[in-house]
């Protein structure tokens, strides 16, 4: 496969092909965007923006998606329907707090796990690039329906989308490069065998990701010293940890989980004092 060929035959590492995305109709999202904020439904099976804009016109980013289980913690258009938002914010605090403008400018290397359709990626790095002048060096998706036996066409569809909205976001006058993985492992080969350092480490509730790796030894791996990793399990519970050069290795930087309808501080001592409890309540049976 040539270098500049879209993901969809399981290549590994291959770049993906960016579908060409007119400025006019950036404009009109990111006009929506700072005004109503898209409108977001739920069609296929996953949370999607609505396919038109207020002023009728084709939403170019409609094929980005997310979850849409409607009993998952997280799910946008339930009950806790603030997870998500919060969770950005929170990710865009620490990374604006981790990495000042002089890093902004030289650009940062993005990697998502399980990062599916898109949305929140594309939520993320969108904040980032227009509120908070960040650039982009390189862009790493990894996730098995971009490829092999569990291809989705929707999941490369929208990387394509993706890799078209974020192409000039580069630095200088090159294009932002985005490469599809289809499991971490082989993302952590690559990055090796070129000395590729992540910046930033998104896991956006990716369990299935996380259950066939080493979790923390992965995370370690693959991350540049200084680098966060930001984290939104379910039921709903998001994590800032920063990678060292000193043990341990990674260190948590934040934790909380979200309970009636807001997050509070989640620590050791709390789940050591809920076992104690449990320990005791069983027993007493």
């Amino acid at each position: 496969m040539s270098s500049s060929s879209s993901s969809a035959s399981g290549d590994s590492g291959a770049l993906v092909r960016p579908k060409l995305i007119p400025e006019a109709q950036k404009r009109s999202v990111r006009e929506v965007l700072q005004g109503s904020g898209l409108k977001l439904e739920r069609r296929r099976g996953y949370v999607r923006p609505c396919e038109l804009l207020p002023d009728g016109g084709v939403s170019v980013v409609k094929h980005l998606g997310e979850c849409g289980d409607k009993k998952c913690g997280n799910y946008r258009l339930g009950q806790n329907s603030q997870v998500r938002p919060d969770f950005l914010k929170f990710c865009v605090d620490h990374i604006k707090s981790a990495f000042g403008a002089v890093r902004a400018a030289r650009g940062l290397v993005y990697c998502s796990l399980g990062s599916g359709q898109l949305l929140f990626d594309w939520e993320l790095l969108e904040h980032l690039t227009q509120k908070e002048n960040f650039r982009l060096k390189a862009i790493h998706l990894i996730d098995t329906a971009y490829g092999g036996s569990k291809l989705r066409a929707s999941a490369v569809r929208a990387q394509r989308i993706f890799a078209g909205w974020f192409a000039e976001s580069g630095l200088e006058d090159t294009p932002c490069p985005v490469r599809s993985f289809l499991c971490a492992k082989d993302f952590q080969r690559w990055a090796e065998q070129r000395g590729e350092e992540v910046d930033i480490l998104l896991d956006c509730d990716a369990v299935s990701a996380r259950k066939v790796i080493d979790v923390a030894q992965w995370r370690s791996s693959v991350l540049r010293h200084k680098g966060l990793c930001l984290v939104l399990s379910n039921p709903a519970k998001r994590i800032c940890i920063q990678r060292r050069t000193r043990r341990p290795v990674l260190r948590e930087l934040a934790k909380h989980v979200f309970k009636d309808s807001t997050w509070e501080p989640s620590d050791g001592k709390r789940s050591r004092d809920r076992r104690s409890k449990r320990e005791r309540q069983e027993a007493n049976l």
